[in-house]
């Protein structure tokens, strides 16, 4: 492998093409210096030289120094790239000197050079300047610097200690400073550049300062040897001067005068001549700074020299204390000189004036200042000023001001009073309070302390003084106006201030404040910046309402966006914009008005032939369901189950009927369980309404009766199903029952709901929201697409803060915007209106297993009854009818009744799972419930499911050996929910805490499910009391609920003379034809 060529030598031709000629003369003249401090060689190989070195400045300032040399590609050129902390920052002439020293020295020597003066060569054969011993084995030597430093006692000298070279001109360099700990150190060679007198100086210097700390103090005996062996030495120096090294000046006498600073007088000592600034050594010596003379001090006899060493210790004297320190004086030191009698002037009973000096910071207002002063005729004073007197000099006179220090406390309150307070870092300013307040709020009180509190203390004789900054304008808004623009199914919202008699475009104004603004944390007031450079004050109660409206519905404002766009579903916002003076829109405002004062709505009465009486709360609930009709609204009427939705919604299509406004059939959505209700009370209340059910494995063949139908059932399951003939159908209205069965926007029945062509939408519920949000989101994008935004937006908007981080104030906003289009209604708020007890029968059917076994058991048990009758007669057939009866019945309530062998596979139970719908959502609108059944067997399958769904109860039975324990458990409320059987609870029980009543099962005789009932209602309950009673449909209990409103045997039973035992039925032939005669579906 070759030899890699050797890097050409660095020259001078290489610096000159690298710099300008400037530059070079420049840095050769340094170098000449012997500026160079020191050039430390990092690596040095064919490839590179670095190095790094110090160079002294012009002004004695230190340099550091970069320098990389690298030849070219042809490895026969050099370039140089130097860096350095000056300002010119590289390739400059302290890198020129530094390449230079770099080179050798006789090279440089020998280029030409400019005639030294005369002076040149004076100052450097001037005597004593220090020659480096050439036999010494270092070129560097130790230089002593006199500095004088601030002590507690005046001025005093203190040495440092440098290590420098002969320069060519002959004089020494700055040179490199050295610790004194590095110079004495007793465990290390001592450095070469030590001379032997140095070890002497150092010793005597680590005497007068013990410290080992740089720079040492002079002070005492060994001080004063220390100086005089560095002067000898002749390499002790004042400051960073090398020109002239201290030497020795002849004595000089010391006088003592007293000299005026700042309206007091100082005693101090000079020597004479002046010059001479005294030294506390021993003995003493002064040191003249013009001439570099050390020298003694002529101290008269009658002086003791350390008291005159303490005289830079010695305060200042006020011209009140003149005479009194004259006095003493003339005690104890009678040969010193007195301060010379002045002529001084008392001034009492005079007013301050306030001066506020104004320093503002137009880059950041909340960093400005106000500074404090008091006027007193001439003279000022800050508020902190010592003394309850203060003096001064006031044109050429010294005042004695006798301060009034109430009137200054004064005028410090007042200041207080504008939320000023004192900043303790700074005499005599002010400023407003930071901690815990916005920077936002923080600018808007400096604006007002600018524009408005300056102003009013001017009024009151205050001096205002203006030191920097200019004030920005601050306006005052008059009015918020409103201005609405109506558009189709939409309406613009513009926003403007009333300032000064012109309108300024408000939202441009607040769009920085939509991401930190928080409801109910504004300040009273708050400036916003317009965008001449002034301000506009605003006051609370007109900005709030804007923002709060912005922050509901935006997520942002565009840049200069000027007006808001919003649906006419928000027209309640108009209500809400507070001191704003709305203009236009007068439709949307008379709208939004009703929608959010329901009681107040125009009365619309059912037709006559409606055949139910509405009660006060129910008939505000149709004038509701009629005004969103009449304004094509959506809505959620959410009252509590048992406050009847059922019969609002019947009368409401009973009046549309009535006003030919029943175009198309109106469809309703409900539970499977649901359909006979609907049906039921539509035949009770509504028998003119044209109702067609769509249910049942033949609907099909029903749809083509669809368009002269005036009211359609059909069920959730159904709807994915019979998509094609529903989307085919145009309805006039479309209403979900328990709508929260559509919360799953991605489920078949929910998206086929979405796409029914209906223009008025309802949905019921007692329970809007039974797990999340989301299932409320679903319910009002079915009603009104797009109101609460997408799913992702309202997750993001609402849902996440609410849930997860209990955000309250989104909570609000979410209630706020759905409220006007939700009606609800808790039994509280209606309890007046409510009767003392109300009864609802709740029915499902039955289906699968549980339908075959229940169609199988009545097959065998007809038979069974018609052979025992035939054989022994109807008499002698009793218990074969009522076993046969109860075999039927306990499979109404859930197949797991009958004995193992007859279950046929453990068919579920339709009535279980109706009340496992029914009973949590009574709990959770906080009834307190009692469920009986005749069955203790099915109390504990009812059980096993209220375990499951995590709700507490309580349960009383034959077997319960603590009866008082379980009724103390219901009645101190740990639980809401009793289980009893309805012998062991059916009569002799006070339960008034209870005011929901269940009867999972008919019984025979209503008398005995009335005295259950009477458990809760009976003298002693203050609320009202519903009552429902759970059947299957198109079974015995149907039957037997029939025959009890037909023929009311039971209830004769129990008052006859009849021998029978009351709770069972009356055995007839009709009877049994009616129980056991094959059901028809519907």
């Amino acid at each position: 492998m070759p030899k890699p060529r050797s890097r050409p030598p660095l020259t001078l031709e290489v610096i000159k093409n690298v710099v300008d000629h400037g530059t070079f003369q420049r840095g050769k003249r340094y170098f000449q210096e012997d500026r160079v401090i020191f050039v430390d060689v990092i690596q040095d190989n064919p490839d590179e030289l670095y190095f790094i070195s110090e160079t002294e400045g012009g002004r004695d300032e230190i340099y550091h120094q970069t320098v990389v040399v690298k030849p070219g590609r042809d490895r026969r050129t050099l370039g140089i790239f130097g860096d350095c902390t000056c300002p010119v920052g590289m390739q400059c002439k302290h890198m020129v000197a530094a390449c230079l020293a770099y080179i050798d020295g006789e090279a440089i020597i020998s280029m030409p050079d400019e005639e030294k003066s005369f002076t040149d060569w004076l100052v450097q054969t001037a005597p004593g300047t220090p020659q480096t011993p050439g036999e010494h084995a270092s070129d560097d030597f130790l230089i002593y610097q006199l500095d004088s430093i601030g002590t507690n006692a005046g001025t005093g000298f203190a040495v440092t200690f440098r290590v420098a070279k002969t320069k060519k001109n002959g004089l020494p360099a700055l040179g490199r400073e050295v610790g004194m700990a590095s110079l004495m150190n007793p465990y290390g060679t001592p450095p070469q550049y030590l001379r032997p007198n140095d070890r002497d100086i150092l010793n005597q210097l680590q005497i007068s300062d013990p410290s080992f700390r740089t720079p040492v103090k002079l002070q005492g005996l060994a001080g004063g040897i220390a100086m005089d062996l560095m002067m000898d030495s002749g390499r002790l120096f004042l400051g960073r001067d090398r020109v002239q090294p201290l030497h020795r000046g002849e004595p000089r006498p010391v006088e003592l005068t007293w000299v005026e600073e700042a309206g007091a007088f100082r005693l101090v000592a000079q020597t004479a001549p002046k010059g001479g600034l005294p030294i506390n050594l021993r003995p003493p010596r002064y040191v003249d700074l013009e001439t570099h003379e050390v020298g003694g001090l002529e101290i008269p006899d009658d002086l003791d020299a350390d008291w005159l060493s303490r005289i830079p210790e010695a305060p200042p004297v006020s011209p009140e204390e003149l005479q009194q320190v004259s006095e003493t004086l003339a005690v104890y030191y009678p040969q010193l000189p007195k301060p010379k009698a002045l002529n001084v002037r008392s001034v009492k009973d005079v007013n301050p004036i306030p001066l506020l000096t104004v320093r503002v910071d137009t880059l950041n207002l909340t960093r400005s200042a106000l500074n404090l002063q008091f006027i007193y005729e001439n003279l000022t004073l800050t508020p902190d000023h010592p003394g309850t007197i203060a003096t001064g000099r006031v044109n050429g006179v010294i005042v004695e001001i006798h301060r009034d220090l109430a009137g200054e406390e004064k005028a410090i309150e007042r200041l207080g009073q504008e939320g000023l307070v004192r900043n303790p870092k700074v005499s005599g300013e002010f400023t407003l309070a930071t901690l815990g307040i916005s920077q936002q709020v923080i600018m808007t009180r400096w604006l007002e302390v600018l524009n408005q509190t300056l102003p009013r203390l001017k009024e009151e004789g205050w001096r205002i003084h203006h030191e920097e900054g200019d004030i920005p304008r601050l306006d005052v808004a008059e009015d918020v106006h409103a201005q609405v623009e109506e558009g189709n199914g939409w309406f613009d919202l513009h926003f403007d201030l009333e300032v000064d008699g012109r309108k300024v475009p408000l939202l441009p104004l607040v769009s920085e404040l939509i991401g930190s603004y928080q409801p109910g944390r504004l300040p009273p007031t708050l400036a916003l910046p317009m965008q001449d450079g002034s301000y506009v004050q605003v006051t609370r109660e007109q900005i709030e309402p804007v923002l709060q409206a912005i922050i509901d519905l935006y997520d942002h404002l565009a840049p200069g966006q000027e007006s808001l766009r919003l649906s006419r579903l928000d027209a309640p916002r108009l209500l809400e914009l507070g001191d704003a003076k709305v203009q236009g829109g007068q439709d949307l405002q008379h709208m939004a008005r009703r929608l959010t004062q329901f009681e107040t709505l125009t009365p619309v009465e059912p037709p006559r032939d409606f055949r139910g009486d509405l009660r006060g709360y129910q008939q505000q609930g149709v004038n509701w369901l009629q005004f969103l009709r009449e304004y094509q609204l959506g809505g959620v009427l959410a009252d509590d189950m048992g406050l009847g939705k059922t019969v609002q919604t019947l009368a409401h299509l009973a009046i549309e009927k009535q006003a030919g406004r029943l175009d198309h059939p109106a469809l309703i959505v409900a539970p499977t369980s649901l359909m006979s209700n609907w049906r039921r009370e539509a035949e009770q209340f509504t028998p003119n309404l044209k109702v067609l059910t769509l249910h049942g494995p033949d609907r099909k063949q029903y749809y083509e009766q669809l368009p002269e139908m005036d009211l359609a059932l059909t069920t959730y399951p159904l709807l994915p199903r019979d998509s094609e003939e529903l989307l085919a159908q145009a309805f006039s209205f479309l209403i979900l029952d328990e709508a929260q069965q559509i919360k799953n926007p991605r489920a078949q029945a929910s998206q086929v709901v979405r796409r029914i062509q209906a223009p008025h939408r309802l949905c019921l519920t007692g329970t809007p929201m039974e797990n999340h949000l989301g299932e409320l989101w679903a319910q009002f994008d079915f009603l009104m697409p797009g109101f609460l935004g997408g799913q992702e937006q309202f997750s993001r908007t609402y849902r996440t803060p609410i849930e997860k981080h209990n955000d309250g104030d989104k909570l609000r906003r979410l209630t706020r915007r759905t409220t006007p289009f939700m009606l609800r209604r808790t039994k509280d708020i209606v309890a007046k209106e409510l009767p003392g007890k109300t009864e609802l029968l709740r029915s499902t059917p039955i289906s699968g297993k549980q339908a075959a076994l229940y169609e199988s058991i009545r097959l065998a048990m007809e038979k069974k009854v018609r052979d025992a009758i035939a054989k022994r007669g109807l008499a002698r057939s009793h218990i074969t009818v009522l076993d046969a009866l109860l075999k039927l019945r306990q499979v109404c309530c859930d197949p797991r009744l009958l004995p193992a062998s007859a279950q046929a596979g453990s068919a579920p139970s339709a009535k279980l799972a109706m009340l496992m719908e029914i009973l949590p959502e009574l709990l959770d609108e906080g009834r307190r419930v009692l469920l009986f059944s005749q069955f203790t067997t099915m109390l504990g399958l009812i059980e096993q499911e209220v375990k499951k769904a995590g709700i507490g109860y309580s349960k009383l039975t034959g077997q319960t050996r603590k009866r008082e324990e379980a009724l103390d458990i219901f009645r101190n409320g740990h639980a809401n929910l009793m289980l009893i059987s309805l012998k062991a609870g059916g009569v002799g029980l006070n339960l008034t805490e209870a005011d929901t009543v269940i009867h999972y099962d008919p019984w025979w005789n209503p008398a005995v499910e009335s005295q259950a009932t009477d458990r809760a209602h009976r003298i002693g309950q203050d609320k009202p009391v519903f009552v429902y009673k759970l059947i299957t449909e198109n079974t015995v209990e149907e039957k037997i609920l029939a025959m009890q409103a037909r023929k009311q045997k039971l209830a004769d039973n129990v008052y006859g003379d009849d021998k029978r035992d009351a709770d069972e039925p009356p055995i007839d032939a009709d009877m049994i034809n009616a129980l056991f005669a094959p059901e028809s579906g519907a």
